[in-house]
C-alpha cells in the first residue's frame, strides 16, 4: 500500500523534495500580521441524503474592516468534490488550491481517483502541516463536501486547526456566523423530503440569518450574492448566478 507522504504520490512532498515549494511562514516574536479571513459557509444534503449544496457569503474582513465584498470561497477540488474555506483568507486558498492539484497528481500516477475517505485524509495533512502556524494565529479550517459513489451518497466532512476530520450527518456550518446559519440549517431535518431547489433556498435563508448578526458575513443584497455548489452523482458544478439570484429575490 503506498504511503500518503510518497513523493511520487504526494504532489507537495515531490515539490517540497525538489525545492519548488515555498517555504513556509513561520511568525517571529511578538509581530501581528493582519490578514483577510473569509466567512462563512454552509453545506446540506437532499434529495434522501444522494445530493448536497454548499452555499458561501463573499465578505472577507480583517478586524472590524471589510476588505474585499466578492470573494470566493468555494473551490472544486475534482469532479466530485468541492471545498469551502473560512479564517485565514489566503491560506485557505493555498488549502483548497493544493487539494486540487493533488487530486490531480493522484490520479495521473496511479490512474484512479481517491475514495472519498482518502480525499478526507489528504487534506486533513495538508491542515495539520500548517499547525504551527494556527497556534500563532493564522488559522484557516476547510469544510469538504463530496459524493461518495461506492456508497451513492453526499457526504460532509468539517475540520479542525490540527487536522482533525469530523463526518456530519445532515448539515454543516464553518466560520464567525456558523452557529447562527448552523441553527437555521437544524430547522429542516427530513432529507427525504428537501429538493434541490428547497435546499437553495434554505442554505440562502441561513447566510441571511448570519449576515443580520454577524458584521464578517455578507448577506442577500447587492451584486455580489453568495455562491452556491451543487454536488450529486451528476458531479460538482456551481449553480448559475442567475438561479441564485432567482432564488434570493424570492427570500427577499
Amino acid at each position: 500500500m503506498t504511503e500518503l507522504n510518497d513523493p511520487l504520490t504526494s504532489l507537495s512532498a515531490h515539490l517540497k523534495a525538489e525545492g519548488l515549494l515555498a517555504p513556509e511562514l513561520t511568525a517571529r516574536g511578538d509581530m501581528v500580521v493582519s490578514t483577510p479571513e473569509a466567512t462563512t459557509i454552509v453545506a446540506l444534503t437532499h434529495s434522501q441524503g444522494a445530493a448536497v449544496t454548499l452555499a458561501a457569503d463573499r465578505r472577507a474582513s480583517a478586524g472590524h474592516r471589510i476588505v474585499k465584498d466578492d470573494m470566493t470561497k468555494l473551490f472544486l477540488a475534482d469532479r466530485f468534490s468541492a471545498v469551502g474555506i473560512a479564517g485565514a483568507a489566503g491560506l485557505g486558498i493555498e488549502f483548497a488550491r493544493l487539494f486540487a492539484l493533488e487530486l490531480e497528481h493522484v490520479e495521473k500516477i496511479e490512474g484512479r481517483t481517491l475514495s472519498h475517505e482518502g480525499k478526507v485524509r489528504r487534506l486533513s495533512l495538508l491542515v495539520r502541516a500548517h499547525l504551527q502556524l494556527a497556534m500563532q494565529g493564522l488559522a484557516a479550517v476547510p469544510l469538504l463536501a463530496g459524493f461518495d459513489t461506492r456508497t451513492g451518497t453526499a457526504r460532509l466532512h468539517t475540520f479542525d486547526a490540527m487536522g482533525g476530520a469530523y463526518e456530519e450527518r445532515l448539515c454543516a456550518a464553518i466560520g464567525s456566523g456558523s452557529d447562527i446559519a448552523r441553527a437555521v440549517l437544524d430547522s429542516q431535518r427530513s432529507q427525504a423530503e428537501t429538493t434541490r431547489e428547497d435546499a437553495h433556498t434554505l442554505v440562502l435563508e441561513a447566510l441571511a440569518a448570519a449576515s443580520r448578526r454577524d458584521s464578517a458575513t455578507s448577506g442577500l443584497r447587492g451584486e455580489a450574492l453568495p455562491v452556491l455548489v451543487d454536488i450529486d452523482i451528476s458531479g460538482a458544478r456551481f449553480v448559475s448566478a442567475d438561479r441564485v439570484r432567482h432564488s434570493a429575490e424570492a427570500l427577499a
